[in-house]
């Protein structure tokens, strides 16, 4: 299991990020946050089972992204530069193996 946990900035929320591997890529994915928004995004989300390769690269054929992960923050979250976005789908990734676990940080200077 893969647990990130993403300070989000400004707002003061924190955001839990469980994913563990499900096998072949695919991820189960669940959410804790003290943002109502995040908290609505797991409504949808939590329990799911996710295909990663399917949320972090564009199909080859047709040049899309099929992102569920995107789909339904980009509707659910209104800021839209929040980085527990980019929390998720790195958790996702590295609960599959597609990534080695590494802090990332944004410093405002």
């Amino acid at each position: 299991m893969t647990e990130v946990s993403i300070f989000a900035g400004i707002c003061g929320f924190t955001t839990l990020v469980r994913s563990e591997d499900q096998g072949g890529f695919q991820a189960e994915l669940n959410l804790e946050s003290e943002c109502p928004n995040w908290q609505r995004v797991n409504e949808v989300l939590g329990g799911e089972v996710i295909n990663v390769m399917g949320e972090l690269f564009k199909d080859k054929k047709t040049g899309t992204l099929n992102s569920q992960v995107l789909d339904v923050s980009l509707s659910t979250i209104p800021h839209v530069s929040c980085p527990v976005i980019s929390g998720v789908l790195k958790a996702l990734e590295v609960s599959v193996g597609l990534a080695l676990p590494k802090d990332a940080q944004i410093t405002f200077k």
